[in-house]
């Protein structure tokens, strides 16, 4: 539970850093690196820390790539909206 608290944090300071640079790949360093330092300091084995990573990285680079093609608004926001529910499932 506290690690899902920790991932929606984390989607929120990269949603804010992508608001300020609007560059995708620094946003989405900053989704999955802090993620996978805490999953190093509970304990997980590196493997999964390591593929689990991957998986945060990729996804938030799509959602912050999707962002900067969509425009702002609904399209936008859904966007956002699908990441978070995407987050919250697979956390």
């Amino acid at each position: 539970m506290i690690f899902l608290i920790f991932a929606l944090l984390m989607l929120a300071a990269s949603y804010k850093l992508y608001l300020m640079k609007k560059e995708p790949y620094f946003s989405a360093l900053l989704f999955s690196i802090p993620l996978a330092v805490a999953g190093l300091i509970m304990g997980n084995p590196l493997a999964g820390v390591f593929i689990g990573s991957a998986i945060l990285f990729a996804l938030g680079f799509v959602c912050f790539w999707l962002l900067d093609k969509v425009p702002n608004g609904a399209p936008h926001y859904s966007v956002l909206g699908v990441t978070a529910a995407i987050v919250v499932f697979v956390v």
